[in-house]
């Protein structure tokens, strides 16, 4: 029953992880995301073949069983990398990869080379990974068993060192979001920590049952064990493909059509030495910036980006970031919910709309952001700020 549910459960990732990455390859738009998340997911379906199909691998010769273990052995030094490479294009602005990413890749070429001579050397080397009776008699099966046995403990903390890149590229990106959407709750990958907790769990789990090994040494490890890991990986691909087929860029235009011409949007100040807007230019976009959200109430739609202001005003959304900055002094974020919570306060004064009426009215698309937004732009939450106003109100009343 134990081998069973193995069976199914890396059956069901590996076929999982092939429709994902299939599926990605036949995107035509986001080709750079779309192709680092099909090579994690092409990763995950070949470390999974073997386990997924061990009934037929059973049925051939040793030494092919051999082959396709010690073959698809060094793709878990891939996935870490593979995932990483995933995440930074995916909150590049232009799809960007990082530098000398061949560097990552090190360790997975050094496991290739590895499984390369353990295939390639003679029966009784091969022997040892195959048989309990196979012996290091000689210099050289010791050094492929002893390098074999230290890329298979070097695997967990690559995993370990990975998660924290990841975490600390994902608290680098939020602000970025700050500066092309005025609402960033859907664009801020949180789906990514719930993978990150999965990968802790898996990378837990992976490590418990190396110990056990280790300790068990003839006994064997509890199948229980074996179906926790298992299905731990299992949740963990299936949560991965499930959103990260969904997910696209945000830092990347996602409006339709032409934008206006210009540089890439969401820079940041000191990158705009050789920007071609002057200081005029600036001022006259500016007072344009403060006519959509004034005259044109942009500031209403909750989905409002840079790009979408970009269009609306006819410049380019670089000058628009610039102006931002330089003129004006915020961000893109701060610039609109600053707009947004103005409007807000007037409501809270003049009617008796309900605090999530105003909400939605004003463009926030969660009660959550607009007491966050309105409590620091005013020290107040909405409620007290609309008590305080009628306290006021009444007093000015006796008082006549």
């Amino acid at each position: 029953m134990d081998v069973i549910i193995v069976e199914m459960t890396s059956t069901a990732t590996f076929a999982i992880a092939v429709f994902g990455a299939v599926f990605c390859l036949m995107q035509t738009k986001n080709s750079s995301v779309s192709l680092s998340f099909s090579a994690f997911l092409a990763a995950v379906a070949v470390n999974n073949g073997p386990d997924a199909f061990r009934r037929l691998i059973e049925e051939t010769p040793p030494s092919f069983g051999l082959m396709i273990d010690i073959g698809t052995w060094p793709t878990s030094f891939f996935l870490a990398p593979l995932f990483w490479l995933y995440v930074f294009t995916l909150t590049s602005e232009e799809g960007q990869r990082p530098a000398r990413p061949v560097r990552h890749f090190v360790l997975p070429g050094l496991a290739v080379c590895v499984a390369a001579v353990v295939l390639a050397s003679p029966p009784e080397v091969r022997e040892v990974f195959t048989s309990p009776e196979g012996e290091m008699n000689t210099a050289w099966t010791q050094v492929v068993v002893i390098s074999f046995g230290l890329l298979q403990l070097v695997v967990y903390p690559q995993i370990a060192v990975y998660l924290y890149l990841i975490l600390r590229r994902l608290l680098r990106f939020r602000p970025k979001l700050r500066d092309v959407y005025a609402s960033t709750q859907e664009h801020e990958l949180r789906w990514i920590y719930v993978i990150g907790g999965l990968s802790v769990l898996f990378w837990l789990t992976q490590t418990v049952l190396l110990f056990v090994a280790l300790d068990a040494g003839q006994t064997g490890i509890p199948p229980a064990l074996v179906n926790v890991a298992s299905g731990v990986g299992f949740a963990l691909v299936a949560a991965t493909v499930l959103w990260g087929l969904r997910q696209r860029p945000p830092l990347m235009p996602q409006t339709d059509g032409p934008l206006p011409p210009g540089p890439t949007a969401g820079q940041k100040p000191g990158k705009y030495e050789r920007s071609a807007l002057s200081a005029e230019a600036s001022q006259r976009l500016g007072r344009k910036l403060r006519a959509a959200m004034e005259v044109d109430h942009l500031h209403r739609d909750p989905n409002l980006s840079l790009w979408a202001l970009a269009r609306h005003i006819g410049a380019s959304s670089n000058y628009i970031s610039q102006t931002l900055n330089e003129e004006i002094g915020e961000s893109f974020f701060d610039f609109v919910n600053g707009y947004r919570v103005t409007e807000a306060k007037t409501l809270l004064e003049t009617t008796d709309k309900s605090v999530l009426t105003i909400t939605y009215d004003v463009g926030f698309n969660a009660r959550s952001s607009f007491y966050n937004a309105f409590k620091r732009l005013t020290g107040e939450t909405p409620s007290s700020f609309r008590k305080m106003v009628s306290q006021r109100a009444g007093m000015d009343d006796s008082a006549a």
